[in-house]
């Protein structure tokens, strides 16, 4: 799949980016590459190889129950002191 400096200018608008006018054309023939090496992975015959659950089998991960608790801290700060306000920062769909 080729990446073209139109995709490139879209992705930047979306993320929000500043990208020059020199860059657009390596950024778009770098992903270009990219997409071309996970496009050659699709490839590979993976038939007889069981999927891996969980590579790190010797890590024990810290569990516990879900409970329910009222939230107390930052809520109640903001609705009294008026510090978490932030301005909008997405103004397009």
């Amino acid at each position: 799949m080729k990446i073209s400096e139109a995709d490139v200018e879209y992705v930047a608008k979306l993320a929000m980016l500043d990208v020059a006018d020199d860059e657009k054309k390596e950024l778009a023939e770098q992903l270009s590459r990219i997409v071309e090496y996970v496009e050659k992975l699709n490839e590979l015959d993976l038939s007889g190889i069981e999927p891996t659950p969980q590579i790190m089998t010797s890590i024990k991960y810290a569990v516990r129950d879900d409970r329910v608790a009222p939230r107390t801290g930052s809520s109640d700060a903001g609705r009294t002191v008026k510090l978490f306000k932030v301005p909008k920062v997405i103004t397009e769909r």
